[in-house]
């Protein structure tokens, strides 16, 4: 029995050491087999397979999904008590409320995560979850601020996909900036991931990102060479985020050289893959190429359709942020729920332990009186007893308080003032049953103290009469 509980216990340390070494970086993995919702795996092999599970939902598009395994991974989190652990999750949660168009509480979520981040000591993580707080920053547009927080990051991670995660954005903060060159070098930087089939995602982000420097930079042909391979990528491994928007810039590019069937194609497919995915910016911006190219090709009937498409995709966008925040607040509720019992069950531990703390100082303090009091050699003076009985006093009522202080708070509906005239009345019962004890202690310590010196004095009074029988002889 002891060699597989060992087998075992090493099992999950290693499993927890992989996980917490790499948790910055997760594996897009759907988790098919529903691993992470088996409550018969371990916590931490569950945990793996959500997290997974939540980049893969991030990668396709999967909102909803994505936000129910971050409160997955939440409660994990808490569960293994690992600052690794609750760091990832937090960011994970933050990046949820990003998708759902909530800065505020991304950000305060990705704060949270970097300070468990911090907490636990890993150089990567940290700079991972800096590298997710400059990604908000640079959603809001606060370019110079995200470039604190990206470079922040770039300097602290070392992980091949993170590298080329945190160059992505910092080439797409500086063309925000129009800082091209700065745009154009990052975008190179990010082009580190050597097998294509080892992070098909982060492959495909470097190359769509290359192309988008060059197109800002004017080199349209550079540009369209590095779309084209963001594409086959994307056809290649079912890359359903970052395909449309391959698609519409190399649209562009084709309209550019007065290509307008050539645009008209890219824009029918990049409408066609953001409609699988429910990614109405792209869906906008594929209308918007299509209505372009459409003109260019002398078609009104079909450009008017596409601007009429375009119009209604932009009353579905501001339907979808409606329901976005909505679904935030429904989000947000969830997550209060769950610190709210997190706060209650650690409320009801750190109570256990101070109740069985004040249990052991009253059977010490209690003790020591009546051992004073049955002492057969020690004299003890009432003042001393009425001290220790005062410490006992106050630590009998801590005690109560800790006992009852749930169910009075429930009782009174969290009232300060009924809490405090119930705390009042256990007082004014406790008191007067503490003269009453602390006046029967006196009176058998004054009554064992008058036996301790009578003993004392007639052992006294036989030794001298012996001395002095011994003397006159």
């Amino acid at each position: 029995m002891v060699r597989p509980f060992l087998f075992s216990l090493l099992s999950a340390t290693l499993s927890l050491f992989s996980l917490t070494a790499h948790a910055q970086t997760a594996v897009a993995v759907f988790d098919t087999l529903d691993v992470r919702h088996d409550l018969g795996k371990p916590a931490i092999t569950r945990f793996q397979a959500a997290r997974y599970h939540a980049t893969a939902c991030m990668y396709n598009g999967r909102t909803d999904e994505q936000r129910k395994t971050a409160l997955l991974l939440l409660d994990l989190a808490n569960e293994l008590k690992q600052d690794t652990l609750l760091a990832h999750a937090n960011v994970v949660v933050g990046y949820s409320f990003r998708q759902g168009g909530d800065p505020e509480r991304a950000l305060q979520y990705e704060y949270k995560g970097l300070e468990y981040a911090e907490r636990g000591g890993s150089t990567d993580q940290i700079g991972w979850a800096e590298k997710e707080i400059g990604i908000q920053f640079k959603q809001l547009q606060q370019y110079r601020q995200a470039i604190h927080w990206l470079k922040r990051g770039e300097a602290r991670i070392t992980r091949i996909p993170e590298v080329n995660r945190v160059h992505c954005h910092l080439s797409e903060t500086y063309i925000g900036l129009g800082l091209l060159d700065s745009a154009l070098f990052h975008a190179q930087r990010s082009n580190v991931i050597s097998a294509m089939a080892d992070d098909p995602y982060g492959y495909a982000r470097s190359q769509l990102t290359i192309g988008k420097a060059y197109a800002a930079k004017g080199e349209s042909e550079m540009a369209a060479l590095y779309f084209k391979k963001t594409i086959a990528v994307c056809d290649s491994f079912h890359i359903g985020l970052v395909m449309p928007a391959a698609l519409v810039a190399l649209g562009h590019t084709r309209l550019a050289v007065n290509d307008a069937v050539g645009a008209i194609e890219l824009g029918t497919r990049a409408l066609r893959s953001s409609e699988r995915t429910d990614n109405l910016w792209t869906s906008l911006e594929a209308t918007d190429l299509l209505e372009k190219a459409y003109h260019a090709a002398g078609k009104a009937d079909s450009a008017y359709l596409s601007l009429k498409r375009h119009a209604a995709f932009q009353d579905s966008l501001a339907s979808a942020q409606v329901l976005s925040k909505v679904e935030n607040m429904r989000f947000g509720q969830q997550l209060k729920e769950k610190e709210d019992e997190q706060a209650r069950i650690e409320a009801a531990h750190e109570r256990s332990r101070n109740i069985q703390f004040g249990i052991i100082a009253l059977i010490v303090i209690t003790l020591g009186i009546f051992l004073l009091i049955f002492s057969r050699t020690s004299v003890v003076g009432a003042k001393a007893i009425k001290n220790l009985s005062l410490i006992a006093l106050l630590l009998f009522f801590e005690f109560i308080n800790l006992l009852l202080h749930p169910f009075l708070d429930r009782i009174t509906n969290h009232s300060p003032i009924l809490m405090l005239l119930c705390m009042a009345a256990i007082a004014g019962l406790l008191i007067p049953l503490h003269h009453r004890m602390e006046k029967l202690i006196t009176n058998m310590l004054v009554s064992k103290n008058n036996r301790v010196r009578l003993e004392a004095a007639r052992r006294t009074i036989e030794e001298l009469e012996s001395t002095t029988g011994k003397t006159s002889r």
